[in-house]
């Protein structure tokens, strides 16, 4: 994947030449993760965004976007849907490589006002309700190990 595209390059630059965020936040925002959770985190990377790709010439009804994570051993699938202005559906899916158990867990959308979950069903599907449109990072907490956790992006 190539990153973001050359417009948030270039609107990134800009606010961290104006309005620098201290190198000291930033550490105690990692560190109040890893406390909060009791374990240390890892990442949860995302590698494919349907934003990402040419619109296409028709469209009927509301786009949604579709997001593709990747950590050790599992795949994060998820799907924005529009459902009301201002407002998404957060659905998809988790999987395990070949040979493991069936994915188990909970998957939560956070935004700035907080943030939405849904637990994995016994296929390993979610669906997070009411997401609100704006910034979001994903976490995928399985049980028993520590939260993946992915940076964030705008919806």
């Amino acid at each position: 994947m190539s990153g973001p595209p050359e417009e948030l390059r270039a609107l990134r630059e800009i606010f961290q030449s104006c309005d620098p965020v201290p190198q000291r936040a930033v550490d105690a925002a990692y560190a109040a993760v890893r406390f909060r959770s009791g374990t240390s985190t890892s990442a949860l990377e995302l590698v494919a965004d349907s934003a990402d790709e040419p619109a296409p010439v028709r469209s009927w009804g509301p786009a949604s976007r579709v997001l593709t994570f990747l950590m050790p051993g599992r795949i994060v699938e998820l799907e924005l849907v529009p459902t009301v202005p201002g407002l998404y559906r957060a659905s998809g899916l988790v999987i395990n490589r070949a040979g493991q158990s069936r994915p188990g867990g909970r998957l939560a959308v956070r935004h700035p006002a907080g943030e939405r979950a849904a637990e994995l069903d016994e296929h390993g599907a979610f669906a997070v309700p009411d997401v609100p449109r704006g910034p979001i990072s994903v976490v995928f907490q399985a049980p028993r190990s520590a939260p993946a956790i992915a940076d964030w992006l705008v919806c």
